[in-house]
């Protein structure tokens, strides 16, 4: 009896023992599992702030082309155009000067069992203006 006792107590430690490394492991995954969002979501991004201060530079100007090829690069990379905001400064450069494109956006990240809480990302994009206007 007393050997039927100690195996079932080795077996209760093994269950606690995979349920306390279950427990510890379970905000590990998931945090790695949002940060890969937040980095697939910052190059995106980072691409579409390039493209546009690409798209920019050859106008020399902010204008719906501009915006419409970063909501483009943005819906190539699966982000939803409207919540990014998008910045191009200044709205008209002269040949050579810079012109930036910044693209702000936010996003929640929740790893149960830590925290919760909101980041901004922002990311942008410097080119020369093209044209002389």
């Amino acid at each position: 009896m007393s050997r039927l006792r100690g195996q079932w107590q080795r077996g209760q430690e093994t269950l606690q023992a995979i349920l306390a490394v279950s427990f510890m492991l379970l905000p590990v995954l998931l945090g790695i599992v949002e940060l890969g969002g937040l980095i697939h979501l910052w190059i995106g991004q980072e691409s579409a702030a390039t493209a546009g201060a690409r798209a920019a530079g050859e106008r020399g100007e902010d204008d719906a082309f501009v915006r419409a090829r970063i909501a483009l690069s943005l819906r190539a990379s699966g982000i939803d155009p409207g919540r990014v905001a998008i910045q191009v400064a200044p709205a008209s450069a002269r040949w050579g000067q810079p012109i930036t494109v910044q693209l702000v956006s936010r996003r929640r990240i929740a790893i149960p069992f830590l925290f919760s809480r909101n980041v901004t990302l922002t990311t942008a994009a410097v080119a020369r203006a093209e044209v002389d206007h």
